[in-house]
């Protein structure tokens, strides 16, 4: 799927991984407990000496991972319309890579770690890094990208970002301070290397001088890059948008990163990439090329993996057809691991009846979520939750126990359903259909993306669920170019609006899945109350009672939640925790499970080994020991980059 044109602000990397999260939802077969004994340590891999036996000219075929623009609109700008493609993962290169579901973090264009010092994070780059046009890779690029895209979430935590020598950057952090953890993950998710200033310097100086003409914010809310006042200083704003749409039209032919490989040729249907001749760590990186398709829907996608003509495929599928792919090439391996995200739905609480939070809480307990998660992710799990903003991997370790013990299960129940909707005036005609008190009755309309089967299909089961149960429903799946418009403010066409809910798209910190369950499109398509007018107008407005009784200002607590420490942190998340699901702002379906093929007679490295593959019959549990893991994990490359290949896991076998 074509890349999305990036505007100032938003985090690429955080893009490309809701694009691949979407491909990888799937099935799998139920968690099982992998032993130490069964350690993914222990690999197919044979030694590094040994030539390849089956795939003689080293080629790694990625087959549809990822898709680009078709030329001409090809172009060599990461921040360009439609983006680079392949081209950003296996091209372009941050200080650090970390691992999306694990936190883990491995240092590529830096030496090591951060050194946080006081208000400052220290970072020493390599010095044999080079541009893949053989220009040297200095500090002085990573101070061009945070300069000229100001918009990095990190800025708005930082005073600067100094370069006193060419292989060294000094983060200064503004006060209040983010704890160590979370600086050194927000230093991990950019990847700095993509704003070369021998190419773009024209576009970096001019974004240095307009933001000098800035004043520094005098509130937390209103801190943008560097602790400056951009949002509210029009002049600045419309200066620095100007700049930055000036530069996305700009750029080479093809792109220029410090990453492992380089696009050599793109058509409408392949991509492909070689060996960046001026790779610091070349010796280390053993494919010469990298292959990609682009076909034309999921079915001619399939075929591939099944025909074995790719050697990594994202997602794991209905559980008859893994079963019949499985059967059918017998060199292929399922690796499945969790995801931290939910799907699900969220009710449009300012439409009636679902303005009621005791009409919401009633018709939680007619949905069978069982039979949803089959349908959707027949190997996936779910919980006894409304919603809870945050994957429900996550509430072990962030919402206290005591919270925990207070928070309402809501098991299948249909007549409770019953017993709370006639609690509140509502009846039940003779044609079994439900009145409110008035006598209304409604048909309810639940708007999905109709291009996410994975969503689209169990949200039908939610309509089929609701309709039986006297509430008729229907699903009305859309085009995603509609469908998220029309589903958010200041449309909300939709009762209910069916997307990943629950979900974290950056850290396992809980900032990261609330902000985008209270800010993002859940409270968007819920149509959350928002400011009126004033200096906070379209900022979220909702305060709420917390567990134990208290106003929690929710959007105050989200502006705060980034400072805390972990302590305070995790009693701040439990109150929206509870409060989320407490208020039944909508279902969660089920966490995702998702997985990875791999072909394992043209690639070496893929967890596990031989006796494993045979015990599982290739179909490979979930892992649930901490080392598996994290090596499960990093076999996706939406959720760790070009990483495998990068550090020499990978071989051509």
């Amino acid at each position: 799927m074509p890349f999305k044109n990036l505007s100032r602000g938003i985090s690429v990397f955080m893009l490309i991984v809701m694009l691949f999260s979407i491909i990888l939802t799937g099935c799998g077969n139920k968690t099982l407990k992998t032993s130490n004994n069964v350690s993914s340590k222990k690999t197919n891999s044979a030694s590094s000496s040994e030539g390849p036996k089956y795939n003689k000219q080293k080629v790694f075929r990625l087959g549809v991972w990822g898709g680009w623009p078709k030329p001409p609109l090809y172009q060599g700008n990461p921040f360009g319309s439609g983006g680079i493609g392949p081209g950003w993962t296996y091209g372009m290169e941050g200080l650090y890579q970390f691992v999306r579901s694990t936190d883990k973090i491995y240092p590529r264009l830096a030496e090591s770690m951060p050194e946080n010092q006081g208000n400052k994070s220290i970072v020493h780059l390599r010095k044999d890094v080079k541009w893949n046009d053989g220009k040297p890779f200095t500090s002085k690029d990573i101070w061009a990208y945070y300069t000229l895209n100001n918009g990095a979430f990190i800025t708005k935590f930082l005073k600067s970002v100094d370069t006193p020598d060419d292989y060294t950057v000094v983060f200064v952090w503004n006060d209040p301070q983010p704890n160590e953890k979370v600086k050194n993950l927000l230093i991990a998710q950019d990847y700095q290397a993509t704003i070369p200033y021998h190419i773009y310097g024209k576009y970096v100086d001019r974004a240095a001088e307009i933001l000098k003409q800035a004043k520094p914010a005098d509130t937390l809310d209103k801190r943008g890059a560097f602790g400056l006042n951009i949002i509210e200083d029009k002049k600045v704003n419309t200066a620095l948008n100007k700049n930055w749409q000036e530069f996305i039209k700009f750029g080479p032919k093809l792109p220029v990163g410090t990453g492992p490989y380089m696009v050599k040729t793109v058509t409408a249907s392949d991509l492909i990439m070689v060996k960046n001749p001026y790779y610091y760590n070349k010796d280390k990186v053993h494919f010469d090329t990298l292959t990609f398709k682009q076909v034309g829907d999921a079915a001619a996608s399939i075929a591939m993996l099944r025909a074995g003509q790719v050697d990594s495929y994202p997602g794991t599928l209905p559980k008859d057809m893994v079963d019949s792919i499985l059967a059918a090439n017998k060199d292929l391996v399922l690796f499945k691991m969790f995801d931290p995200a939910d799907i699900g739905m969220v009710f449009n609480i300012q439409k009636p009846p679902f303005d009621d939070v005791k009409f919401r809480r009633a018709i939680i307990y007619a949905f069978d979520k069982d039979k949803i998660r089959q349908v959707g992710n027949y190997y996936s799990e779910t919980h006894p939750y409304s919603v809870t903003g945050m994957p429900v991997s996550f509430i072990k370790d962030w919402v206290p126990q005591d919270i925990q013990d207070k928070m309402t299960r809501y098991s299948y129940d249909p007549q409770k359903a019953e017993q709370l909707l006639k609690e509140i005036g509502w009846s039940k005609g003779s044609d079994g259909i439900w009145r409110d008190k008035n006598g209304k009755m409604y048909n309810f309309v639940i708007g999905s993306n109709a291009g996410w089967v994975q969503c689209t299909q169990p949200s039908e089961i939610v309509a089929e669920q609701l309709t039986k149960f006297g509430l008729p429903t229907k699903l009305m799946a859309k085009d995603g170019s509609i469908y998220y418009r029309e589903a958010q403010i200041p449309y909300n066409k939709f009762d209910m609006s069916a997307e990943w809910i629950d979900v974290t798209w950056g850290f396992l910190i809980p900032w990261w899945p609330l902000s985008n369950f209270y800010w993002g499109f859940p409270s968007n398509a819920g149509n959350f109350p928002r400011v009126k007018e004033g200096p906070r107008k379209g900022q979220l407005n909702m305060v709420l009672p917390g567990p134990d009784g208290k106003m929690v200002d929710i959007n105050k607590v989200l502006n705060e939640m980034l400072y805390m420490s972990d302590e305070d942190m995790k009693k701040a998340a439990g109150d929206l925790v509870w409060i989320a699901n407490e208020n039944a702002f909508g279902l969660d379906y089920f966490q995702n499970v998702t997985g990875v093929w791999g072909n394992i007679k043209t690639i070496r490295g893929w967890p596990y080994n031989e006796q494993l593959y045979q015990k599982y019959n290739r179909n490979m549990p979930v892992p649930t020991d901490p080392e598996d893991i994290e090596r499960v994990a990093e076999t996706n490359l939406g959720f760790a980059g070009a990483q495998m290949l990068v550090d020499g896991t990978y071989f051509p076998n």
